[in-house]
């Protein structure tokens, strides 16, 4: 059978969440008897991983591969990835995040019909509960301005020979769907009925010292080379984001030790 899509997760440090991502792979709510699924473990720890992944449903498969370094950072990992990938479709999952029960479905059917597919985010924290609901402001789409506006990551569907290379600094996931969203007339269509899980950890990155400054550091570099590149969209973009993590890293000094979702959920309460 031909392979269909190819899910890339990269790993680093991830023993304890990733078997819980796979399974979200594994207990998808779709019949895979008509094409095949492969899983890309990235690995960019050096560790064996083998000895933790959960037994595989007919019609899946895992392919563990190294980096070609140590901490070399997800976009490296990524980029591994797509260079392996066999499939007409690429999908991101992160090694501690999960796929809710109809994503692959809703997302394949999507991106089938439109060349690329997005779903909206939700993130929990370390209790299971449910922080935030991401989606965009229009209804069915994902707009460019979006994400200015709102404050995660969405991960694509997207026909392999569409994916570009990802950058190699932080937030990289981030500048890579701005610059699909850029090259599609700014709005894509995003699936309903199902959703990106991002799962926070008690050592989540969001709350380490000097996150918001690196992340700042991650903006300013996209918003200089979208200005090179004459590409203003974007630039404005990164330009909103870097705004609203300077509000974040004044609210930080007297939250220190909460999370930035935790700190948009606290704004919009308010």
């Amino acid at each position: 059978m031909k392979i269909k899509l190819s899910v890339i997760i990269p790993v680093y440090k991830a023993k304890n969440t990733l078997p819980r991502a796979i399974n979200s792979i594994n207990n998808q709510n779709i019949k895979i008897n008509t094409f095949k699924v492969e899983v890309l473990i990235i690995v960019d720890d050096g560790k064996n991983y083998k000895e933790i992944i959960p037994k595989i449903k007919k019609g899946i498969t895992i392919k563990i591969i190294k980096t070609n370094g140590i901490k070399t950072g997800p976009g490296n990992a990524r980029n591994f990835g797509i260079e392996k990938a066999k499939g007409e479709f690429i999908g991101y999952l992160d090694a501690d995040d999960e796929w809710s029960e109809n994503y692959l479905s809703k997302m394949l059917e999507l991106v089938k019909k439109n060349g690329i597919a997005f779903a909206p985010t939700r993130v929990y924290d370390e209790n299971n509960i449910l922080i935030k609901h991401f989606e965009g402001k229009r209804q069915g789409y994902l707009d460019l301005k979006d994400i200015g506006d709102i404050p995660c990551s969405f991960h694509p569907f997207i026909i392999k020979n569409k994916q570009k290379k990802f950058e190699e600094i932080r937030s990289q996931d981030v500048y890579n769907t701005a610059c699909i969203l850029n090259e599609h007339n700014t709005k894509i269509s995003m699936i309903n009925g199902a959703y990106y899980k991002l799962n926070l950890q008690k050592k989540s990155v969001t709350k380490e010292d000097g996150f918001a400054h690196k992340i700042n550091l991650a903006y300013i570099k996209y918003q200089i080379k979208s200005l090179k590149n004459k590409n203003l969209k974007i630039a404005r973009v990164f330009a909103i984001r870097r705004i609203n993590n300077i509000k974040y890293i004044q609210w930080k000094i007297n939250n220190n030790n909460k999370s930035f979702y935790e700190y948009i959920n606290e704004k919009e309460i308010k």
